[in-house]
């Protein structure tokens, strides 16, 4: 797989980070793109670009040709200790040789400090701590980044815009620039889980933005003396900690933050930030803007806050109704589980004398909440194998005729 070297090219009011790639699969561009007004923060190193085409090029089995500045550290940490780290995640992936045509250590330090804001409870617990809390003065959050480099769904543009605009007024709120960060990157991921990949992609726009920030806060997804995570890995944010002091560069700190504290304790330290309540964003689901109210992260989070009393305050976000009418079904397996954030929360109501309802103690204690979404599965893949092959009965059919339709 053969890399270009970066060009910055100016778009009406953006500023596209942008490579060629060639590779057996044939020629694409990777680009990323971010407002005109931010685009001193964009580096013309060829490092964001290593990092993100590294995975690819593994899956493909394809060394990799890297024109342009590439970081010695960088190159370093690529070429060997991530490509035997993330083998254990993804077994499927194949070692390759890193060829760079400069590889040279970065030079002066920017003063910048970032971090992605997504409104989530990990985003505005790093926030607490590097913003509203008294942090030292090279730890102050100068700037906030919302990217879109998978978590949106395959078709990730409308929703990341949408999202992103959702999210500009609290930013304004906090009082930091709120820097959104487009990308082509999905496209080349296809067949890559984002569960297992997403800390490398959020890593490469932190060098996407090197030649602005110079420490690039990752908020942590476990904590610090917690049980060790069951085999096969199937969440990156299991290695960030070995992870992320590989991806930095002689210029860039990519660190782990929040890892001190449980779920539980962050849901309460958000709790305490006014400008949480009208916008935390906890959802599992991706095909939305704002919270289902019935998933498993809202209903542990609901759950957590109503233990603490605090459930009212964010009624703007949350459908408390909803909530509470589909609980039933969701809180056994809270209750039933032996899963780290299930024992957190089931700890929190002991300290609280906080006593669960007796319906959906006998439902964890006879599995029913199982049952029930085992025959929701069931009916579900039963409609679609019925459409299926009433589709497939229709195609067959003498009087089926294809759509003479076209795109226009």
């Amino acid at each position: 797989m053969k890399v270009g070297s970066p060009r910055l090219v100016e778009r009406g009011r953006e500023l596209e980070y942008r490579v060629e790639v060639e590779s057996d699969a044939g020629h694409e561009e990777l680009w990323f793109g971010v407002a005109a007004e931010h685009g001193g923060l964009v580096s013309e190193r060829s490092d964001a670009a290593l990092l993100a085409l590294l995975l690819p090029a593994m899956r493909a089995g394809e060394d990799l040709y890297v024109a342009g500045p590439v970081s010695e550290k960088l190159h370093y940490g690529l070429s060997g200790m991530l490509q035997r780290i993330m083998q254990r995640l993804i077994p499927s992936l194949r070692p390759i040789r890193i060829h760079a045509a400069e590889i040279e250590p970065a030079h002066d330090r920017a003063a910048g400090v970032a971090t992605g804001f997504s409104a989530g409870i990990d985003s505005f617990s790093v926030v607490a701590d590097h913003h509203y809390g008294n942090p030292s003065p090279g730890y102050r959050l100068t700037h906030l980044l919302y990217n879109n480099v998978g978590s949106h769904g395959a078709t990730g543009n409308p929703l990341f815009r949408l999202r992103y605009e959702r999210l500009i007024q609290v930013a304004e709120r906090i009082g930091l620039p709120f820097v959104a960060v487009d990308s082509n990157l999905m496209s080349f991921y296809d067949g890559i889980e984002f569960q297992k990949t997403y800390t490398l992609r959020n890593a490469v726009v932190a060098l996407l933005l090197q030649a602005g920030i110079g420490r690039s806060f990752h908020a942590a997804g476990t904590v610090i003396g917690g049980p060790p995570p069951k085999l096969p890995l199937h969440d990156i944010a299991h290695l960030d900690p070995e992870i992320l002091p590989i991806v930095s560069t002689e210029v860039l700190d990519a660190q782990w933050v929040g890892g001190i504290y449980s779920r539980v304790e962050k849901t309460l330290q958000v709790a305490e930030i006014a400008d949480s309540y009208d916008v935390l964003d906890v959802c599992v689901r991706n095909d939305r803007v704002g919270n289902c109210s019935t998933c498993k992260k809202c209903v542990r989070v609901l759950l957590t806050l109503e233990i603490a009393g605090l459930l009212d305050r964010y009624a703007a976000v949350f459908d408390i109704e909803t909530y509470r009418k589909h609980r039933h079904w969701r809180v056994p397996r809270i209750l039933r589980t032996n899963h780290a954030n299930s024992r957190e929360i089931k700890s929190f109501a002991r300290q609280r004398g906080y006593r669960f309802p007796i319906r959906e103690r006998v439902i964890a204690w006879t599995r029913l909440d199982a049952v029930r979404w085992w025959l929701v599965g069931l009916v579900a893949r039963s409609r679609w194998a019925s459409g299926w092959l009433r589709a497939r009965k229709e195609r067959n059919s003498p009087l089926y005729r294809p759509s003479s339709r076209t795109s226009q």
